[in-house]
């Protein structure tokens, strides 16, 4: 499939005054629209899917490092921007590695709960404590092993930033009930994107952080609007269930309803939250010039999620293939780098083996270092 190239237009300042032989400055070079295309198939990956699991199963859980690079080497090759695949050129033992350490550390987590609840709260902090450590060793592995137009990524470190903002803003955090959530959230998404390199430039970020308080809001106001309803139907429900069963608790299958209907309301808020934070951040990063735009659609992300998940609680795991190859292609289809050049001015930079440890763990716990 090839890349079409959609010429935009360019935002200019303000005409210049003449200059004093009369003659007038140059006008900006056209703005071209590099989309990206993901090209991959269900068919194909699926084959890739199903020998993973297998071979999972079969090693119990030594093959899933091996797995993950397959799986990572095929999205990532099937990912392209100006006609160029990009690539994951990581190797499966130090995943494999990182994932022992992980599962090492998460098994001890569980297992101190059953012994000593002081000592699991020792983990806990101590996994708290290294968490900024996790994000950015966890960063620096992803773009270290991640490239395009043989061009490696890079996340350089700094372990202070890491921890003023990803640990100790949380104090505030805290102190304010969470009214800081968007703005804490602004300042770690700045730290992610401003701490990469490609081609020997840096990623800006020209967000400003309270320009993530929209979003939640209406995101808030939804969801209280949501529950607000909930409340009042559930609380119509159990009257009329009271009166009609002569004060009998209502029944099961109500309860189960009422609380889909619940969940229901989240899912449909964090489908258009998901669509609107990702597009604000998008849009407003930048590398030396070209800048990045995204279209995502909060009602046709709710449909891929929801369908996706239909298809594959009916098929017992099996169309797991079929949603993440779709998803990709959505999400590839609603994004585009804007560029007046042809990235001939990228250099290549040296680059450093970075361990899998930190990205494996961060993983497990679900720390969230994601866009």
């Amino acid at each position: 499939m090839e890349e079409q190239l959609v010429a935009v237009p360019a935002v200019l300042p303000p005409p210049e005054p003449p200059v004093p032989d009369g003659s007038r400055p140059a006008s900006a070079p056209p703005v071209f629209e590099h989309r990206f295309i993901f090209d991959g198939r269900a068919g194909e990956y699926f084959r890739i899917w199903i020998v993973n699991l297998a071979l999972t199963i079969l090693s119990l859980g030594i093959f899933s490092a091996w797995a993950k690079v397959r799986t990572q080497r095929y999205f990532y090759a099937s990912t392209r921007l100006a006609g160029m695949p990009f690539e994951y050129t990581a190797k499966p033992l130090p995943i494999l590695k990182g994932r022992i350490i992980a599962v090492t550390l998460f098994s001890a987590y569980i297992l101190a709960g059953q012994y000593s609840i002081g000592l699991q709260l020792g983990l806990a902090l101590f996994i708290a404590v290294l968490t900024p450590w996790l994000i950015v060793r966890g960063a620096a592995f992803r773009a270290r092993y991640s490239s395009w137009r043989g061009l490696n990524f890079r996340f350089i470190p700094d372990y202070g930033e890491a921890y003023i903002r990803f640990l100790i803003l949380g104090i505030p955090l805290i102190l304010t009930l969470g009214l800081l959530y968007p703005w804490v959230k602004g300042k770690q998404k700045a730290f992610i994107v401003e701490n990469h390199r490609f081609g020997g430039n840096w990623f800006k970020f020209l967000l400003n952080p309270g320009q993530f308080y929209p979003p939640y809001l209406i995101a808030w106001g939804a969801i209280t609007a949501w529950m607000f309803v909930f409340s009042m139907l559930m609380f119509g429900v159990i009257m009329a269930s009271a009166s009609v069963r002569s004060g009998e608790a209502p029944a099961d299958w109500l309860v189960i309803g009422m609380t889909a209907f619940m969940y229901l309301g989240y899912f449909i808020v964090l489908a258009f939250l998901a669509a609107a934070i990702a597009n604000l951040i998008y849009r407003h990063i930048e590398i030396d010039g070209r800048r990045f735009h995204s279209t995502l659609k909060g009602q046709k992300l709710l449909w891929i999620y929801a369908s996706n998940t239909i298809a594959i609680l009916l098929s017992v795991g099996l169309l797991i293939p079929w949603a993440m190859v779709r998803l990709a292609q959505y999400r590839a289809d609603c994004l585009s780098l804007l560029a007046s050049d042809d990235f001939n001015n990228m250099v290549a930079e040296r680059s450093f083996g970075v361990d899998a440890t930190a990205a494996e763990v961060d993983g497990l716990f679900d720390i969230d270092i994601g866009w």
